[in-house]
This record gives C-alpha cells, sequence and structure tokens, in this order.
C-alpha cells in the first residue's frame, strides 16, 4: 500500500488535496489522488526543499521535513503527563 500525505495548495492552504505516493526519489515525487486515474509530478529544486508541482491550475506544495515535525508533535501530545510527586 502507498503513502498518503496532503499536499497543501499555495493558494487554498485550508484546502489541502490527500493523495497517495506512487513513486518517490530525492527530487521528484509522483502521486495519484485517490479514487480518480489521475497523477501527477512534484519537484524540488534543490536538497531540503519543497516538492512542488501543478495539477488543473492548482499549485501544490509538500513538505517532508515539516510533515516529520508534525508527526513528532503529536507524537508528544498524545502521550501521558505524569505529574512528579
Amino acid at each position: 500500500m502507498n503513502a498518503r500525505i496532503k499536499l497543501t495548495d499555495v493558494d487554498r492552504p485550508r484546502e489541502p488535496l490527500e493523495v497517495e505516493v506512487v513513486e518517490s526519489n530525492a527530487r521528484t515525487m509522483i502521486v495519484a489522488v485517490p479514487g480518480t486515474i489521475m497523477e501527477f509530478q512534484l519537484r524540488r529544486s534543490q536538497d531540503g526543499a519543497s516538492f512542488e508541482g501543478a495539477n488543473g491550475g492548482r499549485y501544490f506544495r509538500y513538505d517532508p521535513s515539516a510533515a516529520t515535525s508534525r508527526e513528532k508533535t503529536s507524537a508528544a501530545s498524545t502521550r501521558r503527563k505524569v505529574a512528579a510527586v
């Protein structure tokens, strides 16, 4: 099964697009829109940069480092906090 990620629309940041990663390497990522036959490519200009690409008049961005940070923050906030005695 392919990983699912959320792409940010630069013009509509509150309307992310969830996609499945079909193929990925250091510079390009091919993604598919679930429930459709639509695939498109995101590219990054240099290491550490966001992946960027357009589809159907919308321009999307995906920052893997931001996604990793959110996952760590989410995991930390779901841990039980124990009061010191």
